[in-house]
């Protein structure tokens, strides 16, 4: 009985912390990520590759990854969600595990597509906020993968890269 009443604690818990995102999201308080995005792609050469979201002492920072495969370098930006300030900005060079990433950008960068262009159409079908997205490749794919937030709660969607269509998403034991 104590496991159960535990577990329905935690779920429970999980569901307030969801509900309450979607609410501060719903409440238009925070610049929208595809703006500090479209700032950013309009700033600085190379593609965007991942963005996420994270609260650091109370406040929600953006965080974000473009790779310059022409120079071989990424650079990590953090951004304050609340009004799009510049927090921190990191350069680095690309490492092995960054090579899926890379494959990625390079694609994107041929096709002349944006990695908030490649948002905005993953996502034209869904009333959801953004709470992370990751380009990568894998098996010959060039995927964006997403993770979003409506009222109903979180969930994840993948999108070709190439071919600009959703891809399901494989589900694994």
């Amino acid at each position: 009985m104590r496991l159960w009443l535990l577990g329905f604690m935690l779920v429970s818990g999980v569901a307030t912390a969801t509900q309450s995102m979607y609410s501060m999201f719903a409440g238009g308080d925070y610049v929208p990520p595809l703006s500090v995005m479209q700032q950013i792609e309009k700033g600085f050469s190379g593609v965007i590759a991942e963005f996420n979201m994270e609260e650091q002492e109370g406040e929600l920072v953006y965080q974000f990854e473009l790779i310059n495969p022409l120079a071989n370098s990424i650079t990590r930006f953090e951004y304050r969600a609340r009004d799009g300030k510049l927090l921190k900005q990191k350069a680095s060079k690309v490492s092995a595990d960054d090579l899926g990433e890379v494959e990625a950008t390079r694609l994107i960068a041929a096709k002349d597509q944006t990695f908030s262009g490649l948002i905005a159409k993953a996502t034209k079908d869904h009333k959801a906020f953004l709470t992370e997205a990751k380009l990568d490749h894998d098996l010959g794919i060039s995927y964006l993968e997403l993770k979003l937030l409506d009222d109903t709660g979180k969930f994840k969607l993948a999108f070709d890269v190439e071919n600009l269509r959703p891809l399901p998403l494989l589900k694994w034991d």
